[in-house]
């Protein structure tokens, strides 16, 4: 699966995760998933923007009641006109009661605070665009806290009107405070014009978190934050380390994700969607490392159908091999390391019929 997505709580208990992890419940199964494109978070040459997807993750904790925390919300401008819905989830322990409010750029009068069990659905601001806070205790799918903040364009007869460019700040009000840790992400946008209006450029294009609220950690995507999924990180092979862009772990409930690496930096494969004079493509990514991994996956079972999810999961981790200078340990770019694939299907095919709980 090569699904990015950074929505929900990145702990495997949104629907999705739940209905995979429950199929992987049944032996001969296994679903790889792309950990994502989100580890970059600075420049590394000029006019590189790989950041803007990168700073997707922050974190940190309100120490005490009465006391606030200030995140920095990035959205374009330098004539870029954003016409895409940029959201911003947070979530913290249901131990904990925090407000939120809201500073647009430019403005000097915050909106807000919404307060538990409290929103503001489209609100619009002076430029025509929409804002809306929730604030939701005990969500359904894990019982946490969670609060969303989504930035919306106006689309109307007379035109449209894009996300205000600049740094929205998004304060945290610590209201009852026991544990105090939060954890938030900012949705994937893909970055791609849509058009003009006069001298401004129409784009959907990526918000993020500035330099300062971003946390280089845990922004593996959803869905490869799965239990028993294997989540693969994207290994640079010719600079023998892992691709800037590869997403980090760990999961919010602190599992190890990624479990593995795999070569997924110019990596030739067929072109399924080409003209026949096309035939091939060359990319980079976490989704061209996970199909090395699936294609290995798929021996695995050939030589032992019956191996469960869980198995496959323990095989792929004992068997992978350290990158240059690291050690045996997680680590939370590369996982446990680079995929062996020999090693693989030599423990394969030593889990016998009486070493198989399943039978």
């Amino acid at each position: 699966m090569s699904l990015g997505t950074n929505g929900h709580a990145h702990d495997a208990s949104s629907a999705a995760s739940r209905w995979i992890d429950a199929a992987l419940s049944v032996p001969g199964r296994s679903v790889c998933v792309a950990a994502g494109n989100a580890g970059q978070e600075v420049a590394e040459f000029e006019g590189d923007l790989g950041y803007t997807m990168g700073r997707i993750h922050t974190s940190g904790r309100l120490p005490a009641r009465g006391l606030e925390r200030d995140l920095e919300w990035v959205v374009v401008g330098n004539g870029i006109a954003d016409l895409s819905e940029n959201e911003l989830e947070l979530w913290y322990s249901p131990q904990d009661r925090f407000a939120v409010s809201v500073l647009p750029p430019g403005e000097e009068r915050w909106i807000g605070p919404v307060e538990p069990r409290s929103f503001i659905e489209n609100r619009q601001l002076r430029d025509g665009s929409f804002l809306s806070i929730y604030n939701e205790l005990y969500q359904a799918a894990n019982g946490n806290n969670y609060i969303a903040v989504y930035l919306t364009p106006l689309f109307s007869r007379r035109g449209v009107v894009g996300v205000p460019a600049g740094e929205w700040l998004v304060r945290l009000h610590g209201r009852e405070v026991r544990d105090g840790r939060f954890h938030g992400w900012i949705e994937r946008d893909d970055a791609q014009p849509v058009g003009r209006r006069g001298a401004q450029e129409l784009w959907s294009f990526p918000s993020f978190f500035s330099k300062a609220t971003n946390v280089d950690d845990s922004s593996v995507s959803s869905l490869a934050c799965g239990h028993h999924v294997i989540s693969v990180a994207n290994l640079d092979q010719a600079r023998r380390r892992i691709a800037i862009t590869s997403s980090q772990g760990p999961t919010r409930d602190g599992r190890f994700k990624p479990d593995v690496a795999a070569p997924g930096t110019g990596i030739v494969a067929a072109n399924g969607f080409a003209r026949e004079e096309e035939p091939w493509v060359s990319m980079s990514g976490t989704s061209m490392a996970s199909p090395m991994v699936t294609g290995v996956i798929g021996l695995m079972l050939a030589v032992q159908p019956r191996l469960t999810a869980a198995q496959i999961e323990g095989i792929i981790q004992s068997t992978a091999q350290p990158l240059p200078g690291a050690g045996y340990s997680w680590v939370n770019d590369a996982g446990f390391g680079v995929l062996d694939p020999e090693a693989c299907l030599r423990e394969a095919a030593r889990v016998n019929r009486r070493e198989d709980t399943t039978r």
